[in-house]
Order: structure tokens, then sequence, then C-alpha cells
């Protein structure tokens, strides 16, 4: 069969996801044609994998995460399903796959190829408003409006785009993440959800970017280790001073990643309990780590969950603060702010961790190594172990 995958390109996590399935389906002895946009397009550069670039909704201000500069443009979006159908009307492919990809489901209607998709329960429509909040948390309500109109006007915007090629609208953006086929990287542990027709849980397909071999295992031998990393997909660094310091009093030794974003860790440099490295080989180093503090980047939080590792979070979007939410509620992790209404400016999480102090954080870390977060984590380790992300999806893409 031949496949195209092209994921959203505002995370290193969901380009990830394409290779790790584009691996799986050309081991199997199929043809896989990756659509990258040009953030990614490096990391292909000499490489054996076929791939074409593609523009991006985002390609005007690059944001991190979803907002409405991504869908203001029609013209833009129009664009960029145009430059997919085009692909797709050249490739030939048997189906496609987006990956938390908004536009890619119209353009494979237009080209009358089954399109399936791989996103998140969160983003299910009608799974969730309130992104960021418990359910009786004050400010849960506000938050649910701002967000449902957040969508509905992104589902307007992408309808004027479709409805030019003769599409059917939608009202809310979400609608565009469901495919004849919506596989779902979480677990239904972490996000319950009534689940819509031809949607499956599968786990996280997990890749391990290639890093220089790393020979600082010897800097972690006296303090245990802490993990610090926000993620690829926003370039804000203003409270890892202020976390890194903390962890420091509580006595662990921090390793600081920035995931190849220089704002997070430019002017920090290395100290007897500070290790900072743009990469850093988790997949090698899992099973020295105490904790993990993160933007809340399910790739990453699951990981650490398999390996029985707590979560503190502090999120850059309203997704992300969501898996705090998740994470507390399973009782695996917490969240280093509490909810906060979301009107497009990541500061708001900042704000309400400084404003809470040195010792709310200190407290809330020391939470996370009581016995009953232990045993909880271990429950979760045997749960997820039944969704084992490519194992389970490999099949059934090829069905």
């Amino acid at each position: 069969m031949r496949f195209l995958l092209v994921a959203e390109n505002n995370s290193l996590s969901h380009f990830a996801k394409a290779l790790a399935i584009r691996r799986g389906l050309t081991e199997l002895g199929h043809d896989v044609l990756l659509g990258v946009g040009q953030r990614w397009e490096s990391y292909l550069v000499g490489s054996d994998i076929c791939y074409a670039v593609l523009p991006e909704i985002r390609d005007h201000d690059f944001s991190g995460f979803p907002g409405v500069p991504w869908f203001n443009n029609v013209s833009g979006l129009e664009h960029v399903i145009n430059a997919e159908r085009q692909l797709i009307d050249s490739y030939k492919p048997d189906r496609v796959l987006g990956i938390f990809r908004f536009t890619l489901k119209a353009s494979a209607a237009i080209a009358e190829v089954p399109c399936d998709s791989l996103i998140c329960g969160c983003l299910l429509p009608g799974a969730c408003d309130a992104y960021g909040y418990l359910p009786d948390e004050p400010g849960a309500s506000k938050q649910a409006d701002l967000m449902s109109g957040f969508f509905r006007y992104a589902g307007k915007q992408l309808s004027l785009a479709m409805n030019r090629h003769g599409l059917p609208g939608i009202r809310d953006a979400r609608e565009m993440l469901l495919g004849k086929r919506t596989f779902l990287w979480d677990f239904p542990d972490f996000f319950e959800c009534k689940l819509p027709a031809s949607c499956i849980h599968v786990g996280m397909p997990e890749w391990s970017m290639d890093v220089p071999e790393y020979q600082d295992f010897e800097l972690f031998e006296n303090r245990p280790l802490a993990v610090l990393t926000f993620g690829t997909c926003v370039g804000e660094g203003a409270s890892v001073r202020f976390i890194t310091q903390q962890l420091n009093e509580l006595g662990f030794h921090v390793l600081l990643a920035g995931g190849g974003q220089t704002k997070v860790i430019e002017g920090i440099e290395d100290k007897p309990w500070l290790t900072v490295r743009q990469f850093a080989p988790l997949h090698r180093l899992w099973n020295r780590v105490r904790l993990l503090v993160s933007h809340g980047g399910q790739a990453t939080v699951f990981e650490a969950l398999r390996h029985k590792i707590p979560v503190a979070v502090l999120p850059f979007q309203p997704e992300q603060a969501h898996n705090g939410v998740c994470l507390e509620q399973i009782g695996c992790g917490l969240r280093l702010s509490c909810g906060q209404p979301f009107l497009g400016n990541s500061i708001v999480y900042e704000q309400a961790m400084l404003a809470a102090g040195c010792d709310s954080l200190k407290e809330k870390i020391e939470q996370l190594f009581d016995f009953a977060t232990a045993d909880r984590l271990g429950a979760i380790q045997k749960k997820m172990g039944v969704y084992r992300g490519l194992p389970n999806l490999l099949p059934l893409l090829v069905e």
C-alpha cells in the first residue's frame, strides 16, 4: 500500500510520530511519503526518507499552539488545502494519515482518498472545553466559553475555505481532526470520555531522536535527577531559573534540556547541580530520573509514566494545561499553576506559578513522593501496557 503521512509541524513530537509510523510501515513493505513543513526539513536532508515540503496554516506567525492567527487568513487555509491536494494527486496514496492536522481531511475529500487521523482524546469534538481546569475549579465556565468560541471561529474560517471546493462546512474546527478512523495516542484512564464511532485508543507511537553520545552520567551520582524540559513548540524561558533553583534547594541534580530552543537555556551555564543541554537522550536516562518537570506534552509525559516517574507541569497552552489536570486526576502528577483563562498569551501560566511563590512550588513537588503516588504510578504503568503505540496502530492502518 501507499501512505501519505502529514503532521502539523508546530511540535517536533508530531513530526516524530510521523517518523515512527513511517519506519513501521516501510518495515512491513509499504511505500510511505512524508509531508513536512520547512521547520523540520533539515532533519530529513541527506536521509533516505521520501518527503515533500508543504505549507502550513501557521506559516505567517509560526506559533507553537493553535490560535486565531492559524485560522484568520482564509486564502492561506485554501493555499494549504490546495498544496496537500496536489501532493495527493501526484503521489496517489491508498490512504492518508493526518497527525493533529486541521486541513488534510478536506484535501483528501477533494481528492477522494480515505483519510485517517491520529490525535489525543481531549481534542475530540465535545470532549472538553474547559482546558486546564478541574471540573469545579473557579473560572472553568469562562475557559469553556473562550475555548468553544475559538474552535467555532476556526471552524467558520475553515468552512469558508472548504466551501470554495464544494465541501460542506463545519461548526467546530476539531471536527477536522476526525478521520474515517480516528486513532488516539493517549489511553482511556488518562482522559475519560465517550468515544465517537470509529475512534480507537492505540497508545503513543514512540520515536527516539538521535543526539551526540552523552558523557555526563557521572554528574548525576550524588543527587536524585530531575529533568526540566519545555519541549519544542514554544520559546519562553522566563521561569527556568526559578524552577531550577527550587529543584536545587530540594536536593535534585537538574538536567535542563532546551529542545533546540535557544531562549530557554540562553545565559544558563552548567553548575555542580545543573547540567544544561540543547537535547538530551531521555530514552537512555529514564531509569535514573526521579522527577519530570515539563510543559505537559503527552509524548514526554507518557514516557515518564511508563517508567513510573511523577510529572509536574508548567504549560504554555490549554491542551498542555489539561494534561496537568489529567495527571492530577490519576494521581501521577500535578500542575505548577492553577487553571487560567487563555487569551493566546502563554505568560498567564508562568505568572500564576511565580505569584504562588517558592514555598508553594516546593510543597507541590514534595507531594509527588508519597507512597500513594508510587502505588498509582505502578497501576497506571500496567494499564498503559495495553496501549503500545505502533504495535497497536500498524495492523489497523494496513487493514
